[in-house]
């Protein structure tokens, strides 16, 4: 009996791995999108949040200064830093004229660090879409008029992309691509598409949202004590009724997750956890 028992648990797990893997591989690629017109560009506001980001950060806003797109505003959202992070935003907004940057001084309570950096970056934003981003996720220039291709062309009203992981060590790349592995089998990525499927993945590197659905579904504020943001977001838009998509960036949309064996376990286990006490300052 017990033989029986494992014989279809592992039937059913090599059977949903199967159709994952097939669904993976028919997930729209950036590298296969067009690339936008202006005319076809619409307004986007591009928002990150900024914590003590002094290591990574110039290097992120070096490749967003070099988008090519049309009609962009770039929101950095400065969340209480103490380190040089400041400064080099400060440096920035006079080299590209696209940068704004919001200073977030004291955090409310009943929020936490990023939501609460995030709802102030959409107050502060004029775009029809909003891009949400990290403060260490890196560009090419025609990301986002690929992205913009891909967004009108399946009349969608969100879309996150599976980012580039740069991974650095076996230790990194044995870590994060089983990770990766996991994640794509307990969300099943190509399944957001179906309207008829529950199912919802936010990637917090890339999630492009039309702005009235955004705030048809709550904004931030409905996010407010959400340690996984990015995937509620994305959650809160099917809510709402958005179309939504997950597509592929592969080189267009990297980011070096976490740095060493040690930083990945409290990278990944900050995410199953939550905090005990409301309105406590966790980012």
């Amino acid at each position: 009996m017990a033989f029986l028992v494992f014989g279809l648990i592992a039937l059913f797990w090599l059977t949903h791995g199967l159709r994952v893997l097939y669904g993976a591989l028919h997930l729209p690629r950036l590298q296969n999108c067009g690339v936008a017109s202006d005319e076809d560009c619409a307004s986007i506001s591009l928002l990150f949040a900024a914590r003590d980001e002094e290591e990574k950060l110039p290097a992120a806003l070096e490749t967003l200064s070099a988008l090519d797109y049309p009609r962009l505003e770039i929101i950095a959202i400065d969340d209480r830093s103490t380190d040089a992070t400041s400064r080099i935003l400060a440096e920035h907004t006079r080299k590209d004229g696209r940068l704004r940057v919001v200073r977030v001084n004291e955090l409310p309570k009943g929020w936490l660090g990023k939501p609460h950096a995030l709802q102030k970056g959409y107050e502060a934003s004029s775009g029809e879409l909003l891009l949400f981003t990290d403060a260490d996720v890196q560009f090419l220039p025609d990301t986002l008029r690929r992205a913009v291709s891909l967004f009108h062309e399946r009349k969608l009203d969100h879309l996150t992309l599976l980012c580039g992981l740069v991974m650095k060590g076996f230790w990194e790349k044995l870590v994060l691509t089983f990770f990766a592995v996991v994640f794509q089998l307990s969300t099943d990525p190509q399944r957001v598409t179906n309207p008829r499927s529950r199912s919802y993945v936010g990637i917090g590197a890339f999630q492009l949202v039309r702005r009235s659905v955004y705030e048809a579904a709550g904004t931030h504020r409905k996010l407010a004590l959400e340690v996984v943001d990015d995937l509620k977001l994305a959650k809160i838009v099917r809510e709402a009724g958005g179309r939504s998509c997950v597509g592929v960036a592969q080189e267009h949309v990297t980011v070096r997750w976490h740095a060493g064996f040690a930083n990945i376990i409290r990278g990944v286990t900050k995410n199953f956890s939550r905090p005990r006490v409301t309105g406590s300052a966790w980012w």
